[in-house]
This record gives C-alpha cells, sequence and structure tokens, in this order.
C-alpha cells in the first residue's frame, strides 16, 4: 500500500509544481510586451487593425482572465470613421478548476465605454462585411481541416457565466444610400449569473435618436427589465416579471407630422411563456399604458390595456377571454372637456384564414354606452386572394341623456323651447363594412321618443360618399328651435284713397346686400345621398303631412329633387338645385303647389302676416347666379303661372277706392271703412321674369263687385312696381260696407300701382275716369237713337260704331 500512497503524493507534487510555474510565468512574463504580436495576429485574421492604447491585465487563479483598458479596433478602408469599435475597459475570466471537470464557467464580462460605429455607404457597403467574409472563410477552413468521425467530436462543455455587465456604451449608425441615422447612447445591461437551464436576471435602459429625411426627428429612453429562463431540451423560454418603459419624443420640422410631441410607454407581465417546439406562446396576464401629448387635434391621450393572450403563430390563431382598455382624451374638436372611455370584450383570431371575432365588447364613455359583437373576414390573403376586408354584426347604443354627454364634454347646448329636448337617444343596428362601403343598416334611432328607422354611412369609401335613408312617423321639431322663434308680426296697413295715396309700411327693410354666407369649399367637397321620409313634420305651428325629402350633392353640384309634402290644405311639390363649381353659385328652383291656402302659406315662407288669403294653384321655375341677394335678383330669369280663388287681398279695397273716385266725381265724400280689403273670386295669370324683370300681361280677376284684368312689370332688382289693373264694375248692389256704384257701372276704371314692394302706392286715373264715363254717356245715347230710329236693323251699325271705339 505504500506504494500506492507514493504515487499520490506524486501527482499532488506535480499538480503543485505546475500551479507554481504558471504563477511564476503570470508574475515574471508581461503581456504589454506582446501588443504588436497580438495585434499582428488579429489583423491577419479580421484584416483590421488594433490599437492598445492602455495596459493590458492577465490573471491565472481562481480566475484565468484577461482585462483590457483603451482599446480600439480599426474600421474598413473607405468609412469615414477612423475606428469601428473601441472600448475604455473589457474585461473576460474563466474559473480554472471547473475546466478540469469539463465545466466553462466565466466570471462576469465586463464592457465599459463602448463605442461602436455602423455605417453603410451610398454603394449598398457596410463596414462589417469584410469581417463577416473572414469568418465564413476561417470556418469553411476549419470544416475541412476537423476529422469528421464521432471519435473525433470534442465533448460538448457546460457553460455558465458570473454576469454581463455593458456601461456607458454608444452604438452609432450612419446609412448614407437612405439619409437615416440612429444613435443608441448611454447603453447599459446589468445581469445576474447566466447558465444554461436556469433563471437569468437582467436589467437594462439606453437612450436613442433617430433621424429620417422628411420627417421629424425621434428620440427618447427604453428600460426593460426581467427573469428569463430558456429551456434547451424542450425548446422553452419563459420570461419573469418582465417590464419595459419606453419614451418617443418628436423633434421640430418644417413638414406636419401626426406623430405626438410626447409619448411614454410602460408594458408588465408576471409571466411570458414561449414553446419554440409547439409554436405556441402563452400571456396569462399583462398591462399596458400609452400617454400622448401634443397630438395632432387633441391636446393630451392615454390609454391602458390589460388583459391575457393565447397564440399559435404558426396556424395564426390568437386568443384572449378578456381585453380590459380604457383611456382619456382632451382638446376633442373644439371642446376643451375631457372624455374618459372604457372597453372590454374578448377577441378570437385565426389570421391564416383571415378572420376574427371580437366577442361581447361593451364600450362605454359616460353616458354613453355601446354593445357590439363583430366578425372581421378577409384580414389576410388567403390562398394567394387579395385580401378584402369586411366587418358585420350588430351594434347597439344604449338611452343616454345627449345633455349630460355635453356637460361631461364642458359643451353648452343651445336653449330650446323644451327642456325636455335632447334628453333622450338610443341607436341599433347592423354593422356592414367591406372595402367599398361602411354603412349601418337596419338602423333604429330613438330621439326623444321619437323613432327614425334607416341606413346610414359611407355608401362609397373612395369618394367618400355619404348616405342616409331616414323614414320616420311623426316628429315635432318645436322642441329644438330657440324660444321664441317662428313669431310673424307686421306693422298695420292703410289703404289706398281716391287720389292715389297709400300708406303700406309693412314689412322690415331689405337687408344690406352683403355675400350670403356659403362654405363653398365644403360645398364643393360634399358627396351625399340623402332621403327622408315622414308621416308628419310639425314646425312652428305648421303642419306637413307625408314629407319625401331627396338629396345628391356631387362635385360642387347640389341637388334637391324632391321636395314634397302635403301642407295648408294642399299638396307641395318642390326642386332646387345649386351648382359652385364654378366662382359664380348657379341657383334654380321649381314649385308646384295645388289647392293651397293662401294666407298661412305665405305666412310661413315670408315670416310675417300675409295680406293675400284664399286657395291657389301656384307654379314657377326659376334660375338665376349670384353671390349676394342683388345679383340673384337681377339675373333671375323663368316663369310662373297662377290660379286663385275665393279670397281678399287686405290692406287694399278697391270697392272703397271706386266709391270715393264716384264720390269725388258727384262733389262728394266716402268715409274710410275700418277694415279694408278686396274680396276676389278668381284670379288667374302667368309671368315671364327676364334679368329680374317680371312681366305680367293677361291678369283676371273677378268678385261678385267687379271684374280686373292687368298688366305690367315688376323690377325686383331695383324693387320698382309699374303695374296698371283695369276694374270694371259689374254689379251696382252695395258691397263690402259701402254704397251703390251705379254711377260707375260697366266703366273701365284704370289703377295704377307704382312705388315699391315695402311701400306701394295705388290710384286711380280720374282723367281716364271722366273720359270713359263721358264715352260711356256718348254711347247710350247713340243706342237710344238708332235702337228708336232703326229698331230691329240697329245691331250692324252699333257693330260698325263700335269698331271706331263708340
Amino acid at each position: 500500500m505504500k506504494w500506492i500512497k507514493r504515487i499520490v503524493m506524486l501527482v499532488i507534487a506535480l499538480v503543485l509544481v505546475a500551479i507554481l510555474v504558471a504563477v511564476a510565468f503570470v508574475m515574471t512574463v508581461n503581456p504589454n510586451d506582446y501588443k504588436d504580436q497580438i495585434a499582428r495576429v488579429i489583423q491577419k485574421e479580421t484584416g483590421r487593425t488594433v490599437q492598445f492604447n492602455g495596459p493590458i491585465s492577465l490573471s491565472l487563479f481562481p480566475w484565468l482572465g484577461v482585462t483590457l483598458k483603451d482599446v480600439s479596433l480599426g474600421n474598413a478602408i473607405g468609412f469615414s470613421d477612423k475606428t469601428m469599435l473601441s472600448a475604455r475597459e473589457v474585461e473576460a475570466k474563466a474559473a480554472v478548476l471547473p475546466l478540469l471537470h469539463g465545466q466553462f464557467e466565466v466570471g462576469r464580462l465586463v464592457l465599459s465605454g463602448a463605442i461602436i460605429n455602423l455605417t453603410r455607404d451610398k454603394a449598398g457597403r457596410t463596414n462589417w462585411a469584410d469581417l463577416v467574409a473572414h469568418e465564413q472563410s476561417a470556418a469553411v477552413s476549419q470544416s475541412a481541416a476537423s476529422p469528421t468521425s464521432a471519435e473525433a467530436k470534442p465533448k460538448a462543455l457546460a457553460l455558465a457565466i458570473g454576469g454581463v455587465s455593458i456601461e456607458d456604451a454608444t452604438l452609432n449608425w450612419r446609412d448614407e444610400m437612405t439619409g437615416q441615422s440612429a444613435k443608441f447612447d448611454q447603453v447599459f445591461l446589468d445581469s445576474g449569473p447566466i447558465t444554461l437551464n436556469k433563471p437569468i436576471q437582467f436589467d437594462m435602459h439606453f437612450g436613442y435618436a433617430l433621424q429620417q429625411p422628411g420627417m421629424a426627428n425621434l428620440s427618447g429612453k427604453v428600460q426593460l427589465g426581467a427573469t428569463v429562463l430558456a429551456d434547451m431540451s424542450a425548446q422553452q423560454l419563459t420570461i419573469h416579471k418582465m417590464k419595459l418603459a419606453a419614451s418617443v419624443q418628436r423633434g421640430t420640422s418644417d413638414k406636419p407630422s401626426t406623430l405626438p410631441k410626447q409619448t411614454d410607454l410602460t408594458f408588465s407581465s408576471p409571466e411570458l411563456t414561449a414553446s419554440l417546439a409547439k409554436h405556441v406562446l402563452s400571456l396569462p396576464s399583462f398591462s399596458a399604458t400609452v400617454k400622448a401629448s401634443g397630438l395632432q387635434g387633441l391636446t393630451y391621450a392615454d390609454a391602458t390595456a390589460s388583459g391575457d393572450l393565447q397564440a399559435d403563430w404558426q396556424q395564426g390563431v390568437y386568443q384572449s377571454k378578456s381585453l380590459n382598455l380604457s383611456g382619456d382624451l382632451k382638446g376633442i374638436g373644439t371642446h376643451t372637456g375631457e372624455l374618459h372611455w372604457k372597453a372590454t370584450g374578448g377577441l378570437q383570431a385565426n389570421l391564416t384564414q383571415g378572420t376574427a371575432d371580437l366577442k361581447d365588447w361593451r364600450l362605454s364613455s359616460d353616458p354613453v354606452v355601446v354593445t357590439t359583437s363583430l366578425k372581421l373576414t378577409g384580414l389576410t390573403p388567403v390562398a394567394g386572394k387579395t385580401s378584402a376586408l369586411s366587418v358585420s354584426g350588430p351594434l347597439v347604443i344604449a338611452p343616454f341623456n345627449p345633455r349630460q354627454l355635453a356637460d361631461v364634454m364642458k359643451y353648452r347646448v343651445p336653449v330650446m323651447q323644451s327642456d325636455k329636448a335632447l334628453t333622450q337617444f338610443a341607436l341599433q343596428g347592423q354593422v356592414q363594412v367591406t372595402p367599398d362601403k361602411a354603412m349601418l343598416e337596419d338602423m333604429k334611432l330613438d330621439l326623444d321618443g321619437q323613432s327614425f328607422t334607416g341606413s346610414v354611412g359611407l355608401s362609397d369609401l373612395k369618394a367618400q360618399r355619404l348616405y342616409a335613408r331616414l323614414k320616420g312617423g311623426v316628429f315635432d321639431a318645436n322642441p329644438y328651435l330657440p324660444p321664441g322663434s317662428g313669431t310673424a308680426s307686421a306693422a298695420p296697413a292703410r289703404s289706398a284713397g281716391a287720389d292715389g295715396a297709400h300708406g303700406s309700411k309693412s314689412g322690415s327693410a331689405l337687408a344690406s346686400d352683403e355675400p350670403i354666407p356659403l362654405p363653398i369649399e365644403a360645398l364643393r367637397h360634399l358627396n351625399a345621398d340623402v332621403g327622408v321620409q315622414l308621416a308628419q313634420l310639425t314646425y312652428q305651428k305648421y303642419i306637413l303631412k307625408n314629407l319625401q325629402l331627396a338629396l345628391t350633392a356631387s362635385g360642387g353640384q347640389i341637388n334637391l329633387s324632391k321636395l314634397d309634402f302635403n301642407a295648408f290644405g294642399g299638396a307641395v311639390q318642390s326642386q332646387a338645385g345649386l351648382d359652385v363649381r364654378s366662382a359664380v353659385p348657379d341657383w334654380r328652383a321649381k314649385l308646384n303647389t295645388q289647392h293651397l291656402a293662401l294666407e298661412p302659406a305665405l305666412t310661413a315662407a315670408m315670416g310675417q302676416p300675409s295680406r293675400l288669403s284664399g286657395t291657389g294653384d301656384v307654379s314657377m321655375d326659376v334660375r338665376a347666379q349670384g353671390d349676394r341677394l342683388s345679383k340673384i335678383k337681377a339675373s333671375l330669369d323663368g316663369n310662373a303661372r297662377f290660379a286663385l280663388k275665393d279670397g281678399q287681398v287686405k290692406g287694399v279695397d278697391l270697392g272703397y277706392m271706386l266709391r270715393a273716385a264716384q264720390a269725388r266725381l258727384q262733389g262728394g265724400t266716402e268715409a274710410v271703412p275700418k277694415d279694408q280689403a278686396t274680396d276676389f273670386s278668381t284670379i288667374t295669370g302667368s309671368a315671364v321674369i327676364t334679368n329680374g324683370l317680371v312681366r305680367n300681361n293677361d291678369l283676371q280677376g273677378a268678385s261678385p263687385l267687379l271684374r280686373v284684368s292687368g298688366k305690367g312689370t315688376v323690377d325686383l332688382a331695383r324693387d320698382a312696381l309699374d303695374y296698371v289693373l283695369t276694374a270694371i264694375v259689374v254689379n251696382t248692389a252695395t258691397g263690402q260696407g259701402g254704397k251703390a256704384l251705379d254711377k260707375l257701372k260697366k266703366l273701365e276704371i284704370p289703377i295704377k300701382i307704382t312705388g315699391t314692394f315695402a311701400q306701394p302706392k295705388f290710384g286711380i286715373d280720374l282723367q281716364g275716369l271722366f273720359e270713359g264715363q263721358a264715352k260711356q254717356k256718348v254711347q247710350e245715347k247713340l243706342k237710344q237713337e238708332l235702337d228708336k230710329r232703326l229698331g230691329n236693323g240697329a245691331a250692324p251699325v252699333q257693330n260698325l260704331l263700335k269698331k271706331f271705339g263708340l
């Protein structure tokens, strides 16, 4: 047994001698004396120059390691940067004793003050391409020289690293082809021990700056921490306690940008598991926040998301049982309020099939609550086919008070006639979105208990064509009107006397001739197709039944092809159009009424009490050009026809005017009646309008007292009347509160109308009346003499005299 003891002692002595020799080598050999030789070897292997500007330190036990200070690697030929890589300090160590057991245990790897310059020149060549070429060449040579037998393969060493520490590192990237550049500075990485199949904890942070020609510069910071476990045998990666924080700042730019001025992002998850073998990812729980300020159209926005996610990326299947979203918005439109919103629901997507289901989603922003379940198809191309995205599903907006929403958004609702107006709103329908359109079909809308059905949306996404079809029952617009709106008032009118004086001053003065405030650009871009049907519309004190409206707009042409309704005891059919394609707007209108009650209809149209009553049929077709009222009046062209019956013209009393004229002929006077008006049985006529001049030559009117004809002009541009009525008394019985007109019977009495619309003047042509009266007496005397002398043979002579005006 002594020889065994001696052998053991000999081995121990040899190990001690080897250790003493190694220590003596490290203590006596200075690696700094071999810098040039090391640099030449590296240059031979890489083609790059190496500079050791600082000392090189070696260690042996218990760690075999090297420390380099102030070392740099030269750049490739043809690049402006002198160095590709430089470092203030590099340290690498490996434990000696574990190597004897087939384990490779590395101490803490340290890289401090490193600067890495990566570049692509204008020809597309990178400054690391030569290093890759050297490495590939060396790999081929080593593969050819290595034995191929299984016995010749070295045994794999178990790897363990004490940790990695990177401090104050900088990475510069410059792309001379595109002008892009990026800088990652203050890079910090600190990890715990790195051992296969064991958790690895790490923390890192860095700053960055990105530049892109034609775009605003971006800069910010990133922080990331987690514990990573890589199971190589199971090909599974598990990340615990992951926390990510990032910020993005937008720099100034001459061009507008949709990016926020400042964005902050956070993401955290207790656990994330990815199976590389099964292509499955599991994220049982996560939380993310995004905060942005200085957005286009918004002053501030933030969003928070939490939930779970399961994914099979090979099959393209993604699923979340519960997603929770929430956020705040400020500066919406012109409002200064802040909007809070929440959304919850589930997600199931199959990107292989290009489908996704948004199940049981509930979106809320007090007081609005929206529920929906949407099905999406065509998310990705399938079997080489072009994707055609479509979205369908029900959508419901629960009843809410719009006034409460206005309060939340700090928007003041205009004062209305009823405090109950805009207090209840609800909506439901079917969402239908395709590559061509985005519609809400089968819509049911409830506004303050008044219901509508139909569809709304964009019928042509490419042309952005607004489409609406609404059908409703009884709708009362009065609660939504301003208080006191629709009240008609007018000053009392005085009638004209026999001398032609007139005191009618009803109505208000014409408005100043200012341009009509048309939103020209908006109208030119408007693309719409709107149709509305209402069983009844109440507006002020007027009731419109069976209302039908059809409006289209495209390319600056607005066409109201139908505005029909039953009102005022009759029917109204109308059309209108506006063309703003050119600098001067072009207007057109058509109107056809039947059996219309004139007084309420004209009162509604003019906004003041009408003097004309009765019923009538009116038609007109007119067109004009201009951007202000004066030009429209001056350019008005068209025609009109009217047939009125059983009515009255208030403020003008032709009977009184004739009685007053008769009294003057007899040297007397006629008392002015308290209420002045002219009754009529029928009034018919037509008009031709040319450049704002309305010409009528065929007026015919009848009443129990009179027969009236008329002709003349109305100059709309100059607001001037030039019209002559010719009245013939056909009934001398006392009527309209006056005396009999037996002295004027069958006389043609000319009544001239001049002045303006606001102050028309009526006057009887007394000279013409005297002439007519004298003529009448001569005719009667001749008739009596002819009848007396010729008897039945007087008729031919009388007809001959009529040709001479007798």
